[in-house]
């Protein structure tokens, strides 16, 4: 791509970091990131690119005609978001492939950062009740069971959305939402007198577990990124123990 040439080292490291950004932001594992990141520089003309990838920055050294130049981004978790993933991925695909050029990168970049990156929060919390009453029918629930586990689960992950939108730490929104959730659906089984109460309780906060970090933390040991790792296991632990605290608060109400 001609006009790829004349890209300054600058607008390389910008258009790397964006996608690294996206990658890392949701629920991109650090090999995938950093492979991102780098992908995306040597496909608009770099002739190097390092990259350092922690918990909650990503930075990037790209070098080209004999000059270097390094730059960092702070790069939070937003959550699992493989839609997103998924579109960085072909965009980094098409421009290694030679399909499209720096400012079509730039638009496609621009246009996933303005897609809404996740579902209206009404539809996620009433999708993840109806799975979590799944699993209440899996756990051997009755129809009762399945109804109270679903509308308890759904409030709890209506609760975890809201907290999560005004950024409370993850310790206290699995705390908040797992005592909601077990709280709501043990009074409806108590006032409908369901006999599947156990399968219905246990199936109630199982849209809590941190399936993502834990999976990305292993990812992250057997790829010798000891650190990322650790830190992401670490973060399904203490997500884990504040599940643990709701639940023990409600079952000693309840």
């Amino acid at each position: 791509m001609a006009n790829d040439q004349m890209l300054t080292v600058q607008e390389i490291m910008d258009l790397a970091l964006i996608a690294g950004l996206f990658s890392h932001q949701s629920g991109g594992d650090t090999n995938r990131t950093s492979g991102i990141i780098r992908r995306m520089a040597l496909a608009l003309g770099a002739t190097r690119a390092d990259t350092v990838i922690s918990s909650i920055n990503i930075g990037v050294t790209v070098e080209k005609n004999g000059m270097r130049e390094t730059a960092f981004r702070k790069a939070p978790h937003m959550g699992a978001n493989f839609a997103m993933l998924t579109a960085v991925a072909q965009v980094v695909d098409s421009a290694e492939a030679g399909l499209i050029d720096a400012s079509e990168v730039r638009r496609q970049l621009d246009q996933i950062a303005q897609h809404p990156h996740f579902y209206p929060r009404w539809l996620i919390a009433a999708t993840v009740g109806l799975s979590c009453g799944g699993f209440a029918a899996l756990f051997g629930g009755d129809a009762t069971a399945i109804a109270c586990t679903t509308l308890g689960s759904g409030i709890g992950m209506a609760l975890r959305l809201f907290l999560h939108k005004h950024h409370y730490v993850p310790f206290m929104f699995a705390l908040a939402s797992s005592f909601t959730a077990m709280m709501v659906t043990g009074l409806l089984l108590k006032f409908a007198h369901s006999e599947a109460q156990e399968a219905a309780m246990a199936a109630s906060v199982l849209f809590l577990i941190p399936g993502v970090p834990f999976i990305n933390g292993a990812a992250d040991l057997f790829g010798t990124n000891y650190l990322n790792g650790m830190v992401r296991i670490m973060m399904g632990i203490i997500f884990v123990i504040g599940i643990a605290t709701g639940v023990s608060l409600a079952l000693r109400i309840l």
